[in-house]
């Protein structure tokens, strides 16, 4: 979201809670609304609750992202950091090779560049 956008949605926030705080000042001094009073108040609330709906739902997305991330600390902890040894080499290098592939599919899934 650009910065003109931001201010521009923070700029109609204001306006429409200002003219909800002014329709509810009527309401309760009046006891009532007009009708068309009342279909801007209703339009004003529905357009707070779906802008707050939005943002809880990002803020939740948000969110998951971090507990997926910190999940995901451990596995990234144990991931060898040394390059890959060279084919050919003794077993005991084999077997080095073989966790730097299962390292290779972890980093794959997590969508990670390899070293």
């Amino acid at each position: 979201m650009t910065r003109r956008t931001r201010e521009q949605r923070a700029a109609e926030r204001d306006t429409r809670r200002a003219s909800l705080s002014v329709l509810l000042d009527r309401a309760q001094r009046r006891g009532s609304l007009t009708t068309a009073e009342a279909a801007l108040l209703r339009a004003h609330v529905e357009a707070e609750v779906a802008e707050c709906d939005r943002y809880r739902a990002e803020a939740g997305g948000q969110q998951a992202a971090v507990r997926r991330e910190h999940q995901l600390a451990p596995v990234r902890a144990v991931l060898p950091t040394e390059a890959r040894p060279r084919l050919g080499l003794p077993n005991t290098l084999a077997y080095e090779d073989g966790r730097h592939d299962m390292a290779d599919a972890v980093r794959d899934a997590l969508g990670e560049s390899r070293p």
